[in-house]
This record gives C-alpha cells, structure tokens and sequence, in this order.
C-alpha cells in the first residue's frame, strides 16, 4: 500500500477516488455494506465490550462503536475479510496492510464504522440491502 489508510471518519467521495470507484460501482459499495452484519455480531455480544464496561448496568446492546473492544473489532474486520465476496475481495484488499505483527485493514474499517454511525446517529430511511448481497458463507445474522 502506497498511501497510509483513509481515516474511518473520511466522506464516501474519498473512499471511492481512493479505491478506483465511480458511481457505475454503486453495486459493489452496496455489497460491502454486508458490514451490517458483523457490527450486529459485535453489538449484541457482552464478550466484545471494553472490559471496564461489561460489568456496567447502564451500558445495553446494541452497543456502540466506542464502547466495543479494539480486540473485537480486529477479530470482526479479519472475518469479514476472510469470508469476502469474489466481487468485494479485491477492494478490500486495496485496505490490507502490516503494522508490526497484525493484519489490518482500513477498507473493512471504514465500512464497520460508518454502519455503526449510521444506525447510531442517521435516519433510518435508507434503502435496505438486498437480501442476497447479505448472504454469504458464513451467513445473515
């Protein structure tokens, strides 16, 4: 990877220049968004919380995107990649890189965290996936 990863925080217009899109991609983008399905993994799950934050009564899921683990949030983004799509692998592959010893990637990343903003601070009036685009082999949650 030449450039250093996109910030999680950067607007859609730079992930698309970043990864060669267009708005002909808009089918791939939508495929990606399968990310939904790992934040509910990491939402409805306890065992991903901050440790301070698993024994505290006020804290319910779904959770947020703060309050889940660096931990949990690596094992997720290395799953999604892992079980990727033929047609979303090569995008995020683009995000793979090496920081010492662990496997990143900020493509996957972006997408985690956008979904989680979205349905944390966003209105839900956004069109749904389509149900095939959230298949795969490790299922629909």
């Amino acid at each position: 990877m030449s450039q250093g990863p996109l910030a999680q925080s950067s607007e859609r217009s730079a992930l698309f220049a970043r990864l060669g899109m267009t708005a002909q991609h808009e089918d791939i983008h939508r495929m990606m968004l399968v990310t939904q399905v790992g934040r509910d993994r990491l939402s409805e799950d306890p065992a991903n919380l901050i440790p301070h934050l698993r024994t505290d009564p006020s804290i319910g899921s779904p959770y947020k995107w703060d309050e889940i683990s660096e931990t949990a949030k690596h094992r997720e983004i290395l799953n999604i990649v892992n079980f990727a799509d033929y047609r979303t692998r090569p995008y995020y592959e683009m995000g793979r890189y090496v920081t010492g010893v662990n496997e990143e990637n900020w493509v996957v990343r972006w997408y985690l965290w956008h979904s989680f903003r979205y349905r944390d601070n966003r209105d839900h009036g956004r069109k749904p996936i389509p149900a095939q685009v959230c298949t795969s082999k490790w299922g629909v949650r």
